[in-house]
């Protein structure tokens, strides 16, 4: 089965892929991954994301496009793959229906409000790396490092101004994926505001597996 993940930040899709992935023997393909994947390899192509990704500027669709097309030819995607952060635009998603059309593409949706109370309460220890959450994994000591004892920092994209403008590019550029896969009959929305094991439920049965 090959499957795009769509939604929000926030709306836990990487969360859901790896499991789905996991449970089902598929590989589990993250644009993010690929781009450190392919600067760490130095290729040519590597060598245009790193020198992209140094002034800053987005990723080009092309570039995109080939580095996907490259992953999903590999062994471990013909039993199947999740796409997770890719297509992100319409003329993404016209290449990958040229390329290997999806079979399904499942829509994680979740309100804004949601979404900001979700990332803006991430805190992220400086010197280990442990990660917390406020409201769901809160550390013994406000603002402390269980593990290591160091204040815990909020990075720039999870401050609220940051998640309310990373939802405004969703809206702008993702958001129009969903009438693509509507109009194509493949869409299926999942609500992603319950606890995740719901959520996982919820999938499976959408997904019949």
């Amino acid at each position: 089965m090959k499957l795009i993940f769509l939604g929000p930040p926030g709306a836990g899709k990487g969360t859901m892929a790896k499991r789905l992935a996991s449970h089902g023997g598929m590989a589990h393909i993250s644009t993010g991954d690929l781009f450190r994947e392919a600067v760490a390899q130095g290729t040519d192509l590597g060598k245009q994301v790193k020198s992209i990704l140094d002034r800053g500027d987005l990723v080009p669709d092309e570039v995109t496009v080939k580095l996907v097309q490259e992953r999903i030819g590999r062994p471990d995607c013909r039993r199947g793959f999740i796409l997770d952060g890719f297509p992100r635009t319409i003329p993404q998603a016209e290449a990958l229906d040229r390329l290997s059309p999806p079979d399904l593409a499942v829509n994680f949706v979740l309100a804004d409000d949601e979404v900001v109370k979700r990332l803006s309460g991430r805190r992220l220890c400086p010197s280990c790396g442990k990660t917390f959450h406020i409201l769901f994994v809160p550390p013994r000591k406000p603002d402390i490092c269980d593990g290591c004892g160091t204040g815990l920092v909020i990075r720039k994209d999870d401050q609220v101004e940051a998640i309310r403008n990373r939802l405004a590019v969703y809206k702008a550029q993702t958001e129009p994926l969903e009438a693509h896969y509507r109009d194509l009959g493949i869409l299926r929305n999942i609500d992603a505001a319950p606890d995740p094991e719901k959520v996982f439920a919820a999938l499976k049965t959408a997904l019949g597996v």
